[in-house]
């Protein structure tokens, strides 16, 4: 097993799909957009092409932006917090629309409803009544 592991480390994504994400997903903790960027790990060699969100300065995998917007939406209304032990501040609220964004991926997920090519929105309900930032 542990071979497995190993072996999935250090496979590389394909360029095409970072790009493809960059454009599609918006960043889990403020929502904004996604760059592709080319990071150097350290400074005796190791680059690859991540996805990086310049607002919150850090690399990020992303998520679809109509689960962005439900998260939020669900993390306001039912005032859901992970983390209690934290100050309740803006740094607090965006790990909470984060961690919800990866249940509501999860759920999608297993539903059916969301794959590699993003949400498959003809099997969703209308979700024009949540505000859009």
């Amino acid at each position: 097993m542990r071979g497995y592991f190993r072996r999935k480390a250090v496979q590389r994504v394909n360029p095409d799909k970072i790009f493809e994400r960059a454009k599609r997903c918006v960043c889990k903790s403020c929502g904004g957009a996604l760059e592709a960027k080319i990071i150097i790990y350290n400074k005796y060699g190791g680059s690859g092409l991540e996805l990086y969100c310049p607002v919150c300065g850090k690399i990020e995998y992303g998520t679809e932006p109509d689960i962005y917007r439900l998260a939020k939406e669900f993390v306001y209304n039912v005032e859901f917090d992970y983390f209690p032990e934290m100050e309740p501040n803006e740094d607090n609220l965006k790990l909470n629309i984060a961690k919800m964004c990866e249940i509501l991926s999860w759920h999608f997920r297993k539903l059916g409803l969301l794959d590699s090519g993003g949400v498959h929105t003809d099997k969703l309900p209308d979700f024009t009544n949540i505000e859009k930032e």
